[in-house]
């Protein structure tokens, strides 16, 4: 039964949103919902209606085109609220052609990629995608046997006379799917579930609470849907009626979107362009290994010593990171250095930067009692306040008692900001490369901000004033993109750049239920998400360290941190030889990787892609959550168990093992063991893959010289981003000819071809139409050619 509470309640230290309505079987008032409508005014890409429930209220409606796939629906009572939130942003009018035509009981719209007709009495509302098929569509029809509506349709409900929410039901049609709305750590098909958008510190990765919301999502059918509201919006997709979704609005207007394909790629760049917040790219030292002094007391002799002992056991290392404890106890996180444990924090710096690293350092919005700021900030207003007028604390961090009780920032204040933005400053200035931007999903319901906003309209959005604060503080002082390490985020927080998981507890199931959220998050546009190699709460086994160290490092980024030790040689010999081959890995793919990273950034399309993102007309990927393609051509299945076995699903095509070179022809699931030092690892038939010949230090240029490893049958292209353009390679065999075609700005290429089981024998080469005389062999006799000398 889903209302009913869990067996052990969960331990909550944020508020809960307000309880929205519920309708008994003998509350037969019923919601109001609109039934019939008629034409106020109408343009080319719009019509403004006005509708009328089923006791005579009047509404407000708008269905516009605002680019060419995608439809806005706006239904208000009788005035816009000024006040609320908008995340969308407004659009240029689309240039393509866009239609209306009106009869005298229907209105339709048509842009150039999705159409819209509504019904005028009885209203209702359909959307099409180009080529006429139905996309989507309200439905009023739902009832129990004995006539009563069980669907909360196309209106509002009110309680004690008070409007509390408006609502939408859509048909949800039998073989219909459903992904994203967030880091949701559920089953990644969340078809029977009910989702809310309201975040949470849910100390830990089990729930369906969660980090980051985002209330977006993609059907199978070819439409995406984003509800714009900061507000605590539900979803039930078909939980409590397997035949329909719904949403719950609790704002002053329902306000959403519907985006039409027809695929599920070209869904998630206009959902990014939408909300404007396409991702970041990263600097290329983000895309390496990062690793933490860890999450306990610390001091700056421990932190050059991993620092050191990373160099000297030859792990290749891009990012130190110290987290809390860089700052006094009891006063997190007013940016000031604990002098006790880092008496040279300059020099500090300095020494890693010599040793080649970036450096970060945690933070959080929060101020503890204890730090000398607090009384300024508490004097000036800064804080959120209680509606006594008293400023708002509580123990934000678990109630536990391992911190005092701390105040919250309020950002909606103009001069709390600049206040705040001067404390954080002079870290940047003394050579601190990013921050890691830890909470912000606390704030409560009952505090009231400088701009009048209640907690309940600030909570969701709060992460974004953050995380908007210390991105544009850190382009500000840097000149580079202002990469965040964040743990919160809402609708359009892909623009802060690197997210990661939260807390997870270090264990098998954390592992599996963090790649769930990962996937599902990716598939509203978060595309550098990362989480801890490990887990974070508690100390992993040998066997959890290194399966998560396979996956953790060919993840978008990667990560080491946790509570305990993170080091990979503290955890044998053994662990640390895995983990050393699978950063080399990483480093050695950075080519590819960065790439991507670059594709993310003009698409919002993520680096961890789900089944389904790349497989979308294969059904046998629709709930697939535990195997992923990194890129476009790497198919990772981690192992989630001690055993080392697992099913892994190889869609239509060829496959090909990375470390044996075997070729598996999909569609078929294998059974796969794989020893300890083992990651299931494919690549795409064809596919060529730019890699270096080895792990080493990151600069900020072309990667030179490139690799590109064949994987070839028949015939492959590629088309590699960097910094100085586009590359583009194409490889075919034809006969015993390897025909190659290369055009870029890279001075220093080669292709290697990989060989692979029936592959021709090569006895030509051909390179853009020439032959080439004498084809080179690699060390260990692969067949490379020169594709550009430097």
């Amino acid at each position: 039964m889903p209302d009913k509470p869990p067996l052990v309640p969960f331990a909550r230290f944020v508020d809960q949103p307000p309880e929205l309505p519920v309708r008994g079987r003998d509350d037969h008032d019923g919601p109001e919902y609109v039934v019939e409508a008629t034409v106020v005014d109408s343009g080319r890409d719009r019509v403004n209606l006005k509708g009328v429930t089923q006791t005579g209220e009047e509404v407000s409606i708008i269905i516009r085109v605002v680019a060419p796939g995608i439809v806005r629906v706006l239904l208000e009572d009788d005035a816009s609220d000024p006040a609320r939130v908008r995340l969308a942003r407004e659009l240029p009018a689309p240039d393509g052609s866009i239609t209306l035509r009106r009869t005298n009981d229907s209105v339709t719209i048509k842009g150039e990629h999705i159409q819209v007709q509504v019904t005028l009495k009885p209203f209702h509302i359909v959307f099409f995608g180009p080529d006429g098929r139905r996309l989507l569509d309200q439905n009023y029809s739902e009832k129990t046997a004995p006539g009563t509506l069980s669907v909360l349709p196309f209106g509002f409900s009110r309680v004690d006379g008070e409007r509390v929410a408006f609502h939408e039901t859509f048909a949800a049609e039998p073989d219909e799917h459903f992904f994203g709305f967030g880091e949701k750590f559920t089953e990644f098909d969340k078809r029977g579930q009910r989702l809310e958008m309201w975040n949470y510190d849910p100390a830990g990765v089990h729930y369906e609470q969660t980090y980051k919301n985002v209330p977006f999502f993609i059907s199978t059918r070819g439409y995406g849907l984003f509800v714009d509201s900061v507000m605590p919006v539900q979803f039930d997709m078909g939980l409590s009626n397997h035949s329909v979704s719904g949403i719950i609005v609790p704002d002053s207007a329902l306000d959403y979107y519907v985006i039409a394909g027809p695929t599920l790629k070209d869904i998630i760049p206009q959902y990014a362009g939408l909300v404007g917040s396409y991702p970041v790219l990263p600097p290329k030292w983000a895309l390496g290994l990062w690793v933490s002094s860890g999450f306990d007391h610390d001091n700056a002799d421990k932190a050059l010593a991993s620092a050191r002992q990373l160099q000297e056991h030859d792990v290749p290392c891009s990012v130190f990171h110290i987290d809390t404890y860089w700052q006094r106890h009891g006063c997190w996180a007013d940016m000031q250095w604990d002098r006790a444990a880092f008496p040279d924090p300059e020099g500090l710096i300095r020494e890693l930067k010599a040793m080649g690293y970036r450096v970060s350092l945690w933070m959080n919005c929060y101020m503890g009692p204890e730090s000398e700021y607090y009384p300024v900030a508490k004097e000036n207003g800064y804080f959120l306040m209680s509606p006594d007028g008293e400023v708002w604390s509580g123990d934000l961090w678990g109630n536990t008692g391992y911190h005092p009780p701390v105040c919250i920032i309020d950002f909606t204040h103009p001069e709390a900001v600049a206040w705040w933005r001067e404390l954080v400053r002079p870290l940047l200035r003394m050579g601190v490369d990013v921050l890691k931007t830890d909470f912000a999903e606390a704030v409560p319901l009952d505090v009231v901000a400088h701009n009048g906003m209640s907690g309940l309209q600030l909570h969701n959005l709060y992460t974004l004033l953050y995380n908007d604060i210390v991105s544009d503080l850190i382009a500000e002082e840097t000149g580079r993109v202002g990469l965040v390490w964040g743990r919160s985020s809402y609708a359009g927080g892909q623009r802060h750049g690197a997210q990661w998981g939260g807390d997870s507890i270090c264990t098998f199931p954390a592992m599996a239920s963090t790649l769930r959220g990962g996937l599902s998050l990716g598939m509203c546009g978060h595309a550098l998400w990362s989480h801890d190699i490990a887990g974070f709460h508690g100390e992993p086994t040998r066997e959890l360290y290194i399966r998560w160290a396979q996956f953790g490092l060919l993840s978008p980024l990667a990560r080491a941190h946790g509570t305990t030790t993170r080091l990979p040689w503290d955890y044998g010999d053994e662990a640390y030889r895995i983990f050393q081959q699978y950063a080399s890995l990483r480093y050695r793919l950075l080519p590819y990787i960065y790439s991507h990273a670059v594709v993310a950034h003009e698409t919002s399309l993520p680096l961890l892609r789900a089944m389904v993102l790349e497989f979308p007309d294969d059904p046998n990927t629709y709930a697939m959550d535990l195997q992923y393609m990194f890129g476009a051509d790497l198919l990772v299945a981690p192992i989630y168990n001690v055993e080392g076995c697992r099913p892994v699903y190889f869609p239509a095509g060829r496959w090909i093992d990375y470390g044996t070179h075997e070729i598996i022809t999909g569609p078929q699931t294998r059974w796969i063991e794989a020893p300890l030092d083992t990651l299931p690892l494919y690549v795409r038939a064809n596919a060529l893959i730019p890699t270096l010949e080895a792990a080493r230090p990151i600069e900020e240029a072309p990667f030179t010289p490139l690799i590109i490893d064949a994987y070839l049958l028949d015939h492959g292209t590629l088309r590699l981003h960097d910094m100085d353009g586009v590359t583009s390679v194409s490889a075919a065999i034809q006969g015993s000819t390897l025909a190659l075609e290369y055009v870029g700005p890279h001075k220093d290429v080669r292709l290697r071809l990989v060989p692979l089981l029936g592959q021709t024998t090569i006895e030509q080469v051909t390179l853009n139409g020439l032959v080439v005389p004498e084809p080179e062999h690699s060390e260990n006799g692969l067949l490379e050619i020169r594709l550009c000398s430097p």
